[in-house]
């Protein structure tokens, strides 16, 4: 029997009470998309950097007050990390970057960790140094970093723009520092099959990563992905698909891994396909724990 070690419950035992993150968008981009590497960003990309967009022309401690007040209000959360979740938020020299999250940690008693997340390429020892400094104020705290498959050949399809080496040489600095990773991996991209998703799945194992947060696939309007699917060059993964595939990946990175999400998505709104997402996506995650008890 199996069950998720999910982050709620790491949080929970951690701090004693509920802990909820706050998202921040403080103006970042990616060398995918401003041209340093290329244009157009990655195939599932859309012009928001695939965020909740909650945020526009916000100050960060606004963001985060005003934030705090709804979850506080909404789910009696008691504790808070600040989450800088869209595009690369590593993409910046050192100094505008510490102004940045000294402006988020700084923002409220309340919080009790920071969350970078960001790309391999965008990450180098001072940067890492600069984000472990924060663990002087911080229970938490932790580089949310996107693999998305180990595959080159995937990540070339995807227009990807970083390399397995990328993700290793960011992997050794994160591990140097001590600091919580959370690899992001999206499952249903093209021309993957299950044993290529679970060749990932066993390489991460092997790396015995700290977190993980798992995507499907999906087409979001005005994505190079959602282009592919109207031509029929591509197709989601089925409910059922996407449920065995989830529960082997899980399972095979074993009983210490964290997991901060099974089934992640794009902005909900906005996503073309697959449909049957909308309404299953709280069935589907039930549903893995179910199979992962039955292990």
């Amino acid at each position: 029997m199996q069950k998720q070690r999910t982050f709620n419950k790491y949080l929970q035992k951690m701090f004693g009470c509920k802990v909820y993150k706050v998202s921040i968008d403080a103006g970042f981009t990616c060398p995918n998309i401003d041209g340093s590497k290329a244009k157009g960003g990655c195939i599932f990309c859309d012009e928001y950097g695939s965020s909740s967009r909650v945020h526009e022309n916000i100050s960060i401690k606004d963001q985060i007050l005003n934030n705090i007040k709804i979850r506080k209000t909404r789910y009696r959360a008691k504790k808070f990390i600040a989450y800088f979740q869209s595009f690369s938020n590593t993409y910046k020299d050192v100094k505008e970057l510490k102004n940045l999250y000294d402006a988020a940690v700084f923002a409220h008693p309340d919080i009790v960790g920071l969350s970078i997340s960001t790309r391999a390429d965008c990450i180098d020892e001072e940067k890492v140094k600069l984000i472990a400094s924060y663990r002087k104020y911080l229970p938490y705290v932790s580089i949310e970093l996107g693999l998305q498959t180990m595959h080159n050949k995937t990540l070339k399809t995807i227009n990807r723009q970083e390399t397995l080496d990328d993700f290793l040489k960011a992997y050794a600095l994160i591990k140097k520092y001590n600091l919580h990773l959370c690899v992001h991996v999206i499952l249903g991209l093209p021309k993957e099959t299950q044993d290529d998703m679970l060749k990932t799945a066993n390489f991460l194992s092997s790396l015995k990563i700290d977190g993980i947060k798992l995507h499907l696939l999906v087409a979001i309007k005005n994505t190079p992905i959602e282009k592919l699917y109207q031509r029929k060059l591509w197709s989601p993964l089925s409910y059922e698909e996407y449920l065995e595939i989830a529960t082997h990946f899980i399972k095979s990175l074993g009983n210490n891994c964290i997991i901060h999400s099974s089934a992640g998505s794009g902005y909900v709104k906005d996503i073309v396909a697959p449909t049957w997402f909308y309404e299953k996506k709280c069935e589907l995650i039930k549903a893995i724990n179910q199979q992962l008890e039955n292990f």
